[in-house]
Formats: structure tokens, sequence, C-alpha cells
């Protein structure tokens, strides 16, 4: 690290894509605080080839006049497969992350193509990929495999699991709350538009609720999340749904806006007094607790759960929900402390404590290059 670096970190999700500009000295400090900006990416943009070069464009007029002449750029890639840590953007793994779109569809070729609009604004400048997966490269083999036979586990259909940028946000501020933190038994409960869950122990990700792709766990604000392969079997061959029908179905039309036939928004779900909303809301929080007390068996007891993502961290009567279904586990929230969003949020009697973190998955991108840099 022999001089000051400005790096840009561009983090495309479902629905939004987020850019931040750091200004790093020679010493890999900050300069000055973080310059954030973000974008909504529209259904349409989703496959539009010329998308990314405007996501840029629109998210460099939010940030400072250093962010269009970065040194380095970093990306939140959701799919790495078992990559276990940062890599730098090269021919060769944008071909390796190219062949695992399939298994992540809304995600991969929005950031893949990204990562190609920034070499062709930016050539020359060394791009760094850091992958969701990547959190959870060291699970637990009886979670990692999944039950089909070995032949299949090969070739690379196994549990991977997601989040992970989310996830290592939460536990870097966990600790810094409490360090005994960094050696307990914790679900964090990551719930958004995708949703996860994670059992950790002693900071290491040991089991989660998603596997080979981000469909899979809890239901999710339009994704179905698990679901009887019979389901699907059935769509195919009983009902002749087209497998295009059948994949926009549960990416798009399931989950939260399957239930309440409406909006997969818990926002609007949380205004809605219509039948099939309660529906919705009652679904999901059983699902998460049902998720929790699973991660909770996987660790083989519990200390703490940590709720973040839009859902987790925002909305206080979906945490008190979910906790009402725990509380013979010990999981009890205080009133006040969850209606303010904590960040501690247990009750005085509670035997699991609980916490409300909001995450920062770009400052764990300009982690990721630092890393490099230091490796």
């Amino acid at each position: 690290m022999s001089a000051p670096r400005d790096v840009l970190t561009l983090n495309v999700g479902s629905a939004t894509v987020k850019a931040a500009y750091y200004a790093i000295d020679a010493q890999g400090f900050l300069i000055r605080p973080a310059a954030r900006a973000k974008i909504a990416v529209l259904p349409e943009d989703a496959h539009a080839a010329r998308s990314a070069d405007r996501w840029l464009s629109q998210l460099l007029v939010q940030l400072p006049a250093g962010a269009g002449q970065p040194t380095r750029v970093a990306h939140r890639v959701v799919h790495g497969a078992t990559r276990p840590g940062p890599a730098l953007v090269t021919e060769a793994l944008m071909t390796e992350l190219t062949a695992l779109t399939p298994l992540a569809p809304l995600h991969q070729a929005p950031a893949l193509r990204l990562i190609e609009a920034a070499g062709h604004r930016w050539p020359g400048v060394p791009q760094v990929a850091a992958f969701d997966t990547s959190w959870h490269a060291n699970l637990a083999p009886w979670a990692r495999r999944l039950p089909l036979p070995a032949s299949l586990h090969a070739a690379g259909v196994q549990r991977y699991g997601f989040h992970g940028l989310a996830f290592a946000s939460v536990m870097r501020q966990l600790i810094a709350l409490d360090s005994a933190l960094a050696t307990a038994r914790l679900v964090l409960v990551h719930l958004g538009g995708g949703s996860s869950l994670c059992a950790v122990a002693d900071g290491r990700s040991v089991d989660t609720t998603m596997g080979l792709t981000p469909l899979d766990g809890v239901p999710m604000a339009t994704r179905s999340g698990t679901l009887d392969p019979g389901v699907v079997l059935y769509l195919a061959q009983t009902l002749a749904m087209p497998l295009p029908e059948i994949e926009h179905l549960l990416w798009r039309d399931a989950g939260l806006r399957g239930l309440s036939g409406g909006s997969g928004d818990m926002r609007e779900l949380l205004a809605d007094a219509s039948e099939p909303a309660a529906l919705a809301r009652e679904h999901y929080a059983m699902r998460v607790a049902q998720g929790i007390a699973a991660m909770a068996t996987s660790l083989g007891g519990l200390d703490g759960v940590v709720f973040s993502g839009g859902v987790g961290a925002g909305a206080a009567s979906v945490r008190a929900r979910i906790a009402a279904q725990l509380g013979w586990m010990g999981l009890r929230l205080d009133s006040d402390a969850n209606l303010h969003g904590g960040p501690a949020v247990h009750a005085d009697a509670a035997t699991i404590s609980a916490w409300v973190i909001q995450v920062d998955e770009e400052y764990e991108l300009l982690q990721a290059v630092l890393a490099l840099e230091d490796a």
C-alpha cells in the first residue's frame, strides 16, 4: 500500500444498484466518509445489453468527481461457487462466473455486465469481484451436500448459500458491539427482497437456508423459497406449463406476491388489512421462525439472533411476530427497543440475545480490495 487510492464499489441487487466511493490513504485508512449512490433496477433492465453503462452514468452523477476516475473498482457477485475469497477480475474468471448465471439469474448476468461496462469505461483499472458464496466456503459437509447422488455433487449440484457480504457486515458490526459474540452460536436472519438465514459458530457459517440457488429457503418478496420439487414436476408434466413460465413464476410471482395475490413488498402488506395480505404475513413469520429453530438445531443451541435487511432491520412488527413464535426457546424482545430498532432488542428476561444491524455491503467490498492488496 504505497499510494492513495480511489475505490469505487458497485453492488447489483434484484431491485437496486448501489455504489460507494472511498478515498483511501497510503496506509489503507479512509481520508473522508464514504459517498454513496443508489438507483432502481427496472424489470426491463434485467437483460438489456446497454443497461449497465447507463447505471454507471446515473450513479456517477450522484458521487464526487473522484469516483469518475477510480484506481480500483470492486463488485458484488452473488455466485462464486466455492471460491473462498475475492478475486481479481480476469477473462478466465469472467468465463467461470458466466457459467454460473443459470444458478442466479436475477443477479449474476447484471453484475457481469456491470463489470464489462466498468472495464470499457476505465480500461486498465484493476477490478475485484467479491462473492456472496465465499462466506459459506466452510459449510459443514452435511450442510454442503444435497440428498442426491455423488456424481451430481461432483458436478456442482450442492449447497452454496448466499448473502455472504451482508452476513460478513453483520458480524463485523456485531463484534464491535460485543466482542463475546465472536464465539457465540448465532442465527443471522437477513430479510429483504431476498431472504436467508445463516447458522454461525465461532464467526463462521455452519449452515444456511439457501442452497444451489438464491431461490431456496424461506419465502421471499417474489421468490417461492423451499418448495416441494413435485410441484415443479406437476406444473411441467400435468399442467404442461413451459419451463420459462415456471422459472418466471418461482422467481417473480411466488413468495409474498403469490400468497397475497398482489404485492410482494412487506411495507404494502403491513398496511393491507385484507385476508390474503394477513395470510402472507402469517406464513412469512412462521416460516422464518421455523428457519431460526432449524438453524439453532444445526448449532446445537443458540445464544443470539440477529436481524438485518430491509424487512429484518426495518419492520419492527415483523420481528415481533417472528419472536412471538420462538418464546419457548427464550427469544423475547423488548417492545420499546424493538420499536426503535436497537441495536440490542432483547428483553431483560430473554435467555437469547436479539439484535438489529444495518448491513453495509459496500464497506465489505472495500475490505475485499484491501485484502487482495495485502495478500
